[in-house]
């Protein structure tokens, strides 16, 4: 038998909860870096892609074999003052493994932008600064190979692993989920 009795009046105890996102690999990258598109290729995830800036307003998280992939709102150089989206996202990174920096191959200057990136990183959140973190450079279907090669030996003195990718590759697809999954055996 069930019983239930009349409920009264209830408290109001002023609690406020807010959603602490958990993510085994964050995508941060400027704008139009490609980080919803690889997500979207790499998991069920269902993230808005188009060609403008801060089409990403909120996390979005997909799900592959067992590790969990955040794809974070475009970055601007002035996030830490709160240009752009602001720095809210910081309390959504604090248990991920792993920083996926994610360049696109149209960049002009790989170098800078990485530089800048991390500069900005930095200025946010020193713990998101330090994590363990490799290079992704995007969209290789847009230039010529050897293009992507140079701008990836570019980066070499970054001393970080650079993958080259593009949402019409399966094989670079391959190798970074072969990547990211080696966090599931860490675990």
């Amino acid at each position: 038998l069930r019983k239930a009795d009349q409920g009264g009046e209830g408290e109001d105890v002023g609690a406020i909860f807010e959603l602490e996102l958990f993510s085994d690999v964050l995508f941060i990258g400027f704008p139009n870096a490609g980080k919803s598109s690889i997500l979207n290729a790499l998991t069920n995830a269902d993230s808005k892609v188009a060609s403008y800036a801060f089409t990403t307003l909120n996390p979005i998280l997909g799900r592959l074999q067992g590790i969990t992939l955040m794809d974070l709102p475009g970055l601007i150089e002035g996030t830490s003052e709160g240009k752009g989206l602001g720095k809210g996202f910081v309390k959504h990174t604090r248990y991920a493994k792993l920083v996926a920096h994610l360049i696109s191959l149209e960049s002009g200057n790989v170098v800078e932008e990485y530089s800048k990136m991390r500069g900005e990183i930095k200025k946010i959140d020193e713990g998101l600064y330090n994590k363990n973190e490799i290079i992704i450079l995007t969209k290789s279907d847009l230039v010529k190979p050897e293009e992507a090669r140079e701008k990836a030996e570019q980066l070499k003195m970054f001393e970080k692993e650079i993958f080259i990718t593009s949402v019409y590759d399966y094989d670079s697809l391959e190798e970074l989920k072969k990547e990211f999954l080696k966090l599931k055996v860490s675990n």
